[in-house]
């Protein structure tokens, strides 16, 4: 199955990414790391009480789920 960049836009911007590969390729990611719950100024105790999907294996931090997170505290 070949998507276009549009679907797969689209398909990204529903939940957290993470960056692979040399080329840093987005991918759908399970969850928001614990840094980018930090960075965007919660703690792992109040994601969980807001039902955020946190993924305890990632490490990296993207700064577009950073900003995700910011805007979802904000609508809240």
């Amino acid at each position: 199955m070949i998507k276009t960049r549009t679907a797969q836009a689209k398909s990204l911007a529903a939940g957290p990414i993470d960056l692979v590969g040399r080329r840093a390729q987005p991918i759908r990611a399970a969850g928001y790391s614990l840094l980018e719950l930090e960075r965007a100024g919660l703690t792992l105790e109040q994601g969980r009480e807001l039902h955020i999907p946190i993924d305890m294996e990632r490490t990296s931090g993207v700064g577009t789920n950073v900003l995700r997170l910011r805007e979802l505290m904000a609508s809240r």
